[in-house]
């Protein structure tokens, strides 16, 4: 009944009133029962459609089916990143800062790469954490992960 009414956990309003069954199948023996306790009520399908059988939720049939939805779920942070409107990424609505890679020539057509984390909370050219040159992005990478670990593994304990 909620399937054929359109509700679930987090749509509670009904936008619809019918459920299409073929003579005979396992949801018109159910649907069936549903019409003998008062819950539907059946009648003839449309010609264009594919079913024999258009049933319909009662009033009685909605409540049951309202009631018997369950509790909607706390939305996570993701969800509430998702009904926000905003135009930034999950971690910068998260406040984390994400590293980038900075190029520098070193000779014709040749490239050195460093990964860094800039930080908002002074400027632009700040980096609170950096690798060192690397002749290519993996490299650059695995030097800032180096990097990271070594400003973890000095960083003090909280206690609590």
């Amino acid at each position: 009944m909620q399937h054929a009414l359109g509700i679930s956990e987090r749509h509670s309003e009904s936008y619809r009133n019918y459920f299409l069954a073929s003579k005979d199948s396992p949801d018109d023996l159910a649907w069936q029962a549903l019409v003998a306790n008062g819950l539907a009520k059946a009648g003839k399908a449309p010609e264009w459609s594919c079913g024999d059988v258009v049933y319909q939720v009662t009033e009685a049939g909605k409540t049951v089916a309202i009631s018997a939805l369950p509790e909607p779920k706390k939305r996570t942070r993701y969800d509430e990143y998702l009904h926000s409107e905003v135009c930034e990424s999950f971690a910068e609505w998260l406040g984390i800062e994400l590293p980038v890679y900075e190029e520098r020539e070193v000779g014709r057509y040749k490239y050195e790469y460093r990964m860094v984390r800039r930080s908002r909370a002074y400027w632009d050219s700040y980096c609170d954490i950096r690798g060192e040159w690397k002749p290519t992005m993996k490299a650059a990478k695995a030097s800032y992960k180096e990097a990271l670990r070594a400003v973890k593994g000095n960083a003090p304990e909280v206690q609590s």
